[in-house]
């Protein structure tokens, strides 16, 4: 059985059971990894895990964690640090009872693959073993067939056969087609990259604009995993054809770039700046040194020495030392992990021989001591700024001065900005290490980083060398490590360890509050903050804190005084707070991804939400929450948008539920204004929500109109928990006779076993 087969029936089962929600996210795992959205596959993968647990389907197992390599092998071309679970799911997937699982297959290209991050040429015999072995198990027609012969051919081209690779693939292409299957993008997308490596860039440039206009005729949707290394190949093939100006056009912007394409720009920019050294700016560096950090991490040996090598050249084009001499270092230490040289050992002392020629490092341009104010004073002329120039002089000034705190923290930063965040780390943990008698701007700036950095071991580290010498700064590297990682009692625990030390420490006790809120200790959190509205000097953002902890902890005489401490005026003078306030959107999180609601503000930080969930989210409709008084997103600058902006914040509690069952979704051409009013209230005299989901521009087809389209409503319906879904599709059937065209609400008669077809009918005839 082809996977996708496999995949349709088990979705069709789904839905059969009540769990559309768990079918659409088989199709939207695979989905998010093909957009290139990483985070969002990793925030959907606690979910999808469970579902193969909840099923006790191993399948669903071996499914979840393909796609779940996919995104780290594939996205983020984990090598090392993605091995264990590839070898992992590997032996998983060939027991007998996954066996026979059409994703068992894949889950030997993710292996193959990861071993070709690792060393690519360094595995080239067991990738093709493995490749080869797998083909000879299952036939053109399925659609692994086609990725494992990509990866085949991409283990030839690192073998440097990249004529036999293309020969193969036109071989698996005629199978495919033989079979009467269609051949995938991967295909053209392998051979364009196997031409480019083997320098025939006019070839490969004339397949890709083969491909483009295929694309554009045929008018179907392309995911970004097949546009973006298009957009990135046709940049790199222009550029080694002398083309840049067309090149710089096709460069996909770094802020839209995994991982997995990095190798792909790095070549391409490196083309660019060898011919213009202009484009070559501290800048470029900095993304160079973001890349080769990224391959050191993920244990991707072959490829940082690759992406080294090049930065190494444009660092010796634009003069900065200490980078070249930052990648040679990083090529060497990684020269070690490789499985086999293949040449790897020659290009590195290459390098090593060009930085060996290199004359002495320019002197500072002020005295080491002089030099931040000299720094300083260049800026304020507007200066244009060097960080990667900088960072050499600062480098050497903190050389000469190991006891300056104010040079080694701005040499660290100087670092960091051009993107070399273990030297900067590192360069602080020396500091630190010798100065541990003070907890000044270094040990801070050093447990900011290893916070963002989720290193729990360093932290400790940290808070051993200070546990002596400053205990208030011990304790504050343990609430960094707690928060980090929502050990709450911990927290609590050094939090409070913190205050008896420093009962003075605003932070600390905002922090103390901040995790009450979160553990729902609302009266605990609303304790915290009358604390700190009475120490604050200014203590407006406290009394706002205030009211949100208040509010949800119920204590609504505590939200009057904050409210009118801050110029507030409420209508009412006890009971609960329920005013009758304007538009707001409040923002909340369902399986880590956001949704936001429009809502009626009923408080200083309460709110009323109006707007129905979509059918297969959960519903929050008629909730009564509580939110944070910070804006989601700033109120725009324009005066005229400022009138029209409604605020959103983010949820933090909901104190009552609305008691709404799902929403149900109904489409169709919009039956007129006095019509549509009616059923609104024919509907919520019957206890239901209504809402509208469509633009005043929806139309919807109909092929009896003049000019082929009708004004449509997209709107939802949702009934309480306890009303049954049979009774809204027979008011539907009863309110909707009256209007001029029929409206389709498909998902609802399915789940009333009702009859389909006037609902498919509906969606042929107006286009739905």
């Amino acid at each position: 059985m082809d996977i996708w087969n496999w995949v349709e029936k088990l979705q069709g089962d789904l839905r059969q059971a009540g769990q559309a929600q768990n079918a659409h996210l088989l199709n939207r795992l695979a989905d998010e990894v093909s957009e290139l959205r990483v985070d969002r596959v990793d925030a959907l993968l606690p979910e999808a895990r469970a579902l193969g647990k909840a099923l006790d389907n191993p399948w669903v197992d071996v499914y979840v964690g393909h796609w779940a390599l996919r995104n780290r092998v594939g996205n983020r071309v984990e090598g090392e640090s993605a091995l264990g679970e590839a070898v992992a799911l590997f032996e998983r997937a060939h027991r007998e009872d996954t066996l026979e699982c059409p994703q068992s297959i894949c889950v030997t290209q993710d292996l193959a693959a990861c071993y070709g991050n690792i060393d690519g040429p360094g595995w080239v015999p067991e990738r093709i073993e493995v490749c080869d072995e797998t083909l000879g198990r299952i036939d053109p027609s399925w659609a692994c067939f086609q990725c494992l012969s990509c990866e085949k051919a991409d283990a030839l081209l690192d073998d440097g056969r990249g004529q036999e690779a293309l020969d193969y693939l036109q071989v698996q292409s005629d199978a495919i087609e033989a079979c009467g299957k269609e051949v995938f993008d991967s295909f053209p997308e392998m051979q364009i990259k196997i031409l480019l490596g083997m320098g025939r860039a006019e070839e490969a440039l004339l397949l890709i604009e083969k491909r483009e206009a295929e694309v554009a005729a045929s008018g179907e949707y392309e995911p970004a995993n097949c546009t973006v290394p298009r957009r990135l190949s046709k940049a790199w093939a222009l550029a080694q054809l002398d083309r840049d100006e067309e090149a710089l056009q096709q460069l996909v912007p770094w802020s839209e770039l995994t991982p997995t394409y990095w190798r792909l720009w790095a070549n391409t920019a490196a083309a660019l700046c060898r011919r213009d050294p202009a484009r070559n700016t501290w800048d470029l560096g900095t993304r160079f040194n973001t890349i080769i950090e990224h391959f050191a991490g993920v244990g991707s040996h072959r490829l940082l020495i690759e992406v080294a090598a090049l930065s190494l050249e444009l660092a010796l084009q634009r003069g900065a030392r200490w980078v070249a001499l930052r990648q040679l270092e990083l090529a060497r230490t990684h020269l070690a992990q490789l499985r086999q040289d293949r040449g790897a050992a020659a290009l590195v002392a290459g390098l090593a021989a060009r930085i060996d020629a290199l004359p002495d490092v320019a002197p500072l341009p002020v005295p080491a001591a002089e030099l931040l104010v000299w720094l300083n004073e260049q800026g304020e002329q507007n200066q244009s700024r060097d960080p990667e120039r900088e960072a050499q002089w600062l480098l050497q000034a903190q050389a000469q001065l190991p006891d300056d705190e104010a040079l080694a923290e701005m040499a660290a930063s100087a670092l960091s900005a051009c993107g070399a965040q273990t030297e900067a780390r590192a360069l602080l943990w020396r500091f630190v290490r010798a100065h541990t008698q003070d907890d000044g701007p270094a040990a801070y700036t050093l447990m900011r980083w290893l916070t963002e950095q989720g290193d729990d071991e360093g932290l400790r580290q940290l808070a051993d060398a200070y546990r002596g010498s400053v205990p208030v700064f011990a304790h504050w590297c343990e609430v960094q490590r707690a928060r980090r990682v929502s050990d709450w009692p911990a927290l609590e625990q050094a939090a409070q360890a913190l205050l008896a030390a420093s009962p003075g420490s605003h932070g600390a006790r905002g922090t103390l509050a901040r995790m009450y809120m979160e553990t729902g200790r609302f009266s605990e959190a609303q304790a915290c903050y009358a604390q700190l509205v009475e120490l604050l000097e200014e203590p407006n953002a406290a009394h706002w804190d205030h009211m949100s902890a208040a509010s949800a902890a119920r204590d609504w005489d505590a939200v009057r005084r904050s409210a009118a401490a801050i110029g507030m005026e409420l209508s009412s003078q006890d009971g609960v707070v329920e005013e009758p306030w304007g538009w707001v959107i409040i923002r909340s999180e369902e399986n880590g991804e956001p949704m936001e609601y429009y809502a009626r503000r009923s408080g200083p930080v309460t709110a009323r939400i109006v707007e129905n969930a979509p059918a297969n989210r959960a519903q929050q409709v008629g909730d009564w929450v509580v939110f944070d008084a910070a804006l989601v997103h700033p109120a725009p600058e324009e005066e005229e948008a400022r009138e029209h902006f409604i605020p959103t914040y983010a949820q933090v509690h909901v104190l009552e539920r609305g008691g709404f069952a799902r929403s149900w979704l109904i489409d169709g051409a919009h039956p007129g204004e006095d019509a549509w009013n009616a059923f609104v209230a024919a509907a919520e005299a019957q206890g239901w929500q209504v809402w509208s989901h469509s633009r005043p521009d929806y139309t919807v087809t109909d092929p009896d109109e003049e000019e082929g389209t009708l004004p449509g409503l997209l709107f939802t319906v949702a009934q309480p928990q306890d009303h049954a879904p049979l009774a809204l599709h027979r008011f539907l059937q009863q309110e909707t006779t009256k209007w001029p065209h029929p409206h389709c609400w498909l998902r609802l008669a399915e789940a009333c076993d009702q009859d389909r077809q006037p609902h498919l009918d509906v969606i042929e005839r107006y286009g739905l």
